[in-house]
């Protein structure tokens, strides 16, 4: 309890040695071993109350977290079982596909029995049209 290491208890039985003297030494450290006794009971007395007093609400907490706990887990599995197979259907998707021959779509120009080499050029034209006026 008072975390008191060997070197620390010499120490402290020396200086009692001293203060109270050889004859005076054992009735207190007797007395000071009974009143440690005493509050170690009272101690585990009030410790043994406080866990009786506690342990129906704590165990009712104990119950919720673990039916919030079972759903939530329930809920994770769902979910990834989702997961899962929506991958699943992707990945055949992406197999299918491959295995398919894709027909690429092929630039077929437009000719027509009109056109001439000075059509195709890229220089500049100028067309004229008539116009018409209404009287």
């Amino acid at each position: 309890m008072f975390n008191f290491s060997g070197s620390e208890i010499i120490f402290l039985l020396i200086l009692g040695l001293v203060v109270l003297g050889p004859e005076k030494l054992p009735p207190v450290l007797r007395k000071l071993g009974q009143l440690y006794g005493q509050f170690k009971r009272v101690t585990g007395d009030a410790q043994s109350e406080f866990r009786g007093a506690f342990a129906e609400p704590i165990r009712d907490m104990q119950k919720a977290a673990n039916e919030y706990k079972s759903v939530f887990t329930d809920a994770s599995k769902e979910v990834e079982g989702e997961y899962l197979q929506t991958k699943s259907l992707f990945a055949e998707s992406a197999n299918l596909e491959q295995l398919e021959d894709a027909v690429e779509p092929q630039f077929i120009p437009y000719e027509s029995a009109e056109t001439s080499s000075d059509e195709l050029s890229l220089e500049p034209k100028i067309i004229e049209y008539d116009i018409k006026e209404d009287k």
